[in-house]
């Protein structure tokens, strides 16, 4: 997996805000690798994996 800096930089701003956040973009463009990646960072810094939910689309 290639590690997006320059996104989750751009994104990072964002997380616990009380806003609705979406990632949108083409089929296979890489977004749920994106989310993964947040995820990843998140856990790194604190937050329990717990706290986390995660939904493949069905």
């Amino acid at each position: 997996m290639i590690l997006r800096n320059s996104y989750l930089n751009s994104i990072r701003p964002f997380i616990g805000k009380p806003l609705i956040k979406a990632i949108t973009g083409v089929r296979r463009c890489g977004k749920s690798t994106l989310l993964q990646q947040i995820m990843n960072r998140l856990k790194k810094e604190g937050i329990k994996a717990a706290n986390l939910i995660y939904m493949a689309k069905f």
